[in-house]
């Protein structure tokens, strides 16, 4: 089965390959066995949380394999930053302390594919069924909303910024409101990373900032800042840091 992450990207769950929905098929990341495996639960259970116990279980304990929490974390590690090579604006799998992990229900998940029944076939007539006729209409609409995505979603997206702050005359925004408690910290996050990463405010250019909501209650989080350039308005040459882990 194949699903549209975050209207980006593509995910196929039965040869573990993962690419930006336009990308050729030669640039597509493949995901080993476990960690397809993980990432499969993750999808099936997407906006609820997998326990470790069940992960273990399901990942290892089901293929004769020993696993462990330190094992379950180093996959953990290797799939987010896979996905962030391709989406680092998003975050897509959170930790839940002392319990799992989740895909976050911040993201879309659209699955790409519906099984097609067979075509009957006679000694000499071939007669398509309706509901073959149906699965054919169905890939008709999941192709234009394919289309739509690259076409339409992207400048839709571009409009659902908020402003944090400023860095010098640079603006910071995030892509989700924060709430008034959380500005000071997430302020000091912002400058914090754009020193250590040596990320000036240049002419025409300004900050977009991603802060996993766990950084604000102490736990460990991720953290993504990227500084774009302006040209006739829009962001390009983006340069980016983040942190898996603050």
């Amino acid at each position: 089965m194949k699903y549209l992450l975050a209207d980006a990207l593509v995910y196929n769950d039965e040869d573990g390959s993962v690419s930006l929905i336009n990308a050729p098929d030669e640039d597509a990341q493949i995901l080993t066995c476990t960690a397809n495996t993980i990432m499969k639960l993750l999808v099936q259970h997407h906006g609820n949380v997998v326990e470790r116990e069940t992960l273990l279980q399901e990942v290892w304990d089901r293929r004769g394999l020993q696993g462990s929490n330190n094992s379950l974390n180093q996959y953990i590690s290797i799939l987010r930053k896979l996905l962030a090579s391709l989406l680092p604006d998003v975050l897509f799998i959170v930790t839940v302390p002392k319990t799992g992990f989740m895909l976050s229900a911040d993201v879309t998940v659209t699955a790409l594919e519906a099984p097609c029944p067979a075509v009957e076939t006679a000694t000499s007539v071939r007669r398509v069924r309706p509901d073959v006729l149906f699965c054919g209409a169905l890939t008709i609409a999941i192709v234009a909303l394919c289309l739509w995505i690259i076409a339409i979603k992207p400048a839709t997206q571009q409009r659902e910024i908020h402003l944090l702050t400023h860095i010098g005359t640079c603006p910071v925004y995030t892509f989700t409101p924060l709430a008034d408690v959380f500005h000071d910290k997430a302020i000091g996050l912002a400058q914090t990373l754009q020193q250590d990463g040596h990320l000036p405010c240049l002419k025409n250019s300004i900050f977009y900032m991603h802060i996993q909501r766990t950084l604000f209650y102490g736990h460990e989080g991720r953290l993504v800042l990227s500084q774009c350039s302006l040209t006739q308005g829009k962001a390009s040459a983006c340069r980016t840091l983040y942190y898996y882990e603050w």
